[in-house]
């Protein structure tokens, strides 16, 4: 019979929702927050686009450069939910090709396989 008992030392996924126009990316927020977790050994993530209206290819380079950062440390680095025009943009940009998009957050979900915590957290631009 299989233990369906949760598992304790199961990692948490980290959802970031994130929230507006994600261009000419200056402020550091989303960067030292995935930093931060990273520090405290959480090495899942998912980014949800469902509130982003546009990005921009500063937009596109952060989101690399928190994928690179998750890589480094053996995580995951997940994207949901992007609007057509965002996904417009990934698609120009072979953006699919470097990660995994998934159109629900369920499907996210889903890739991660058993999830006994999710922390939710919102950043705006």
């Amino acid at each position: 019979m299989q233990d369906i008992r949760p598992h304790l030392e199961e990692p948490k996924v980290v959802l970031i929702r994130l929230e507006g126009n994600l261009v000419r990316h200056e402020d550091p927020e989303l960067e030292e927050l995935v930093q931060e977790l990273l520090e405290k050994d959480i090495r899942r993530f998912i980014l949800d686009f469902t509130l982003v209206e546009f990005i921009d290819s500063a937009g596109i380079g952060l989101i690399i450069k928190l994928a690179s950062m998750t890589d480094r440390l053996k995580g995951s680095l997940l994207l949901c939910n992007p609007q057509k025009n965002v996904q417009n943009v990934f698609s120009m940009l072979g953006i699919e090709q470097r990660f995994k998009i998934h159109s629900r957050l369920a499907e996210a979900l889903l890739n991660f396989g058993r999830l006994f915590r999710l922390e939710i957290i919102s950043v705006r631009f």
